[in-house]
């Protein structure tokens, strides 16, 4: 197993079990897709990171207007 998956198993363990669904619904989104991801792509989840990293982001939940 690569050093990566070992992490990702390693961070998956300290999530609760809300962050683990999220986690979840992401991976299988991310596994089904059918065409890798473009370079533009590749750019903005990057940026993301960065951002993310920062501490540059806002939750979902204090920017809704409504219930989803």
């Amino acid at each position: 197993m690569s050093a990566v998956k070992q992490e990702l198993r390693k961070v998956v363990g300290e999530l609760s079990d809300d962050e683990s669904r999220i986690l979840l619904r992401f991976a299988e989104w991310l596994r089904d897709q059918e065409e890798g991801f473009t370079d533009s792509e590749l750019a903005i989840l990057r940026r993301g990171e960065r951002q993310i990293r920062k501490g540059d982001f806002v939750w979902w939940r204090d920017v809704k207007r409504t219930e989803v």
